[in-house]
């Protein structure tokens, strides 16, 4: 994906695994099981390219995907520091 592309890709991607939760009764594990996917298996750049399309407005993203992008982090962070993980 390239960062000159428009965000048509990356939004169909985000309503995509927000139709696959939308079934999900509960409306916490949905938001729960998109920002998880998303956080899991998208790159930084790509979670990074979403948080900018939702700051300028997120105009085409559905309504639960959106929700969860309060959940999305660009660069998640480490539980334990590097000099400790080692021992």
């Amino acid at each position: 994906m390239s960062s000159s592309e428009g965000p048509e890709q990356i939004v169909r991607m985000a309503n995509d695994i927000g139709n696959f939760f939308r079934a999900e009764p509960d409306r916490k594990v949905a938001l729960d099981g998109i920002s998880n996917h998303i956080n899991k298996f998208w790159t930084r750049r790509m979670r990074q390219r979403i948080l900018d399309y939702v700051a300028q407005g997120g105009n085409e993203l559905d309504e639960l995907p959106l929700a969860a992008m309060k959940q999305v982090v660009a660069a998640p962070t480490s539980a334990q520091p590097a000099a400790t993980a080692a021992k």
